[in-house]
C-alpha cells in the first residue's frame, strides 16, 4: 500500500511507494523498541510539488539506535546514490526517515535542527530535504508525518491523506 502526505494547502506532497512503506514497516518492527531510520530516494514532479519516494533504505550498518534517538550512519550511501542516479529515470536523495517507537510522529527539536542544517549545507545536493517521522507501535499502530525543510524558513508539515 502506498501512502500520500500533503501540506494543508495541497501545494507540496510526498508519495511513498508500497516498497518504501514495506521497508519502513519492516525496519520499525525489527528494531522496536529502538529508533531506526534511513534515507528516502526518488524523484520530483516537473513542478517540484510532488516528491515520490520510490525507495526507503534500511539503516546503514554504522547507524546508532537508541530508545529515544537515532543517528543515521553513512556507510554505503554514497555508492547507492551514485547507482540510482544512473537509472532511468534518475533517482535522487529526497531526505530522511526515522521512527519514534511508541510515540507520535512529531519531529523533535533535534530532528528539525538536523534537517535545517541539511538544507543550509544542501546535503546530497538537495535544497529542500524531507523528513518523514513514523510514530507508534509496529506493525499496526504506525502514524506518519513529514516535513519539508528550506534554509531560512520554518518547516512545512505534510499530513497523511
Amino acid at each position: 500500500m502506498s501512502l500520500l502526505l500533503s501540506s494543508p494547502d495541497g501545494h507540496q506532497c510526498l508519495q511513498l511507494s508500497a516498497e518504501a512503506v514495506a521497508v519502513i514497516r519492516e525496519q520499525a518492527l525489527l528494531e522496536h523498541p529502538l529508533e531506526t531510520g534511513g534515507i528516502l530516494v526518488g524523484y520530483y514532479s516537473a513542478n517540484r510539488r510532488l516528491a515520490t519516494a520510490v525507495l526507503a533504505t534500511p539503516p546503514p550498518p554504522d547507524s546508532k539506535h537508541g530508545p529515544t534517538h537515532f543517528e543515521r550512519g553513512v556507510r554505503g550511501l554514497k555508492q547507492l546514490l551514485a547507482e540510482v542516479k544512473q537509472q532511468t529515470p534518475p533517482l535522487h536523495y529526497l531526505g530522511e526517515w526515522h521512527t519514534h517507537p511508541a510515540y507520535n510522529a512529531q519531529a523533535s527539536g533535534p530532528d528539525i535542527r538536523q534537517m535545517n542544517c541539511f538544507a543550509f549545507r544542501r546535503q546530497y545536493g538537495v535544497r529542500s530535504p524531507l523528513l518523514l517521522i513514523v510514530g507508534g507501535v509496529p506493525p499496526d499502530e504506525l502514524q506518519a508525518r513529514a516535513s519539508l525543510h528550506r534554509a531560512w524558513h520554518r518547516p512545512m508539515y505534510l499530513e497523511l491523506l
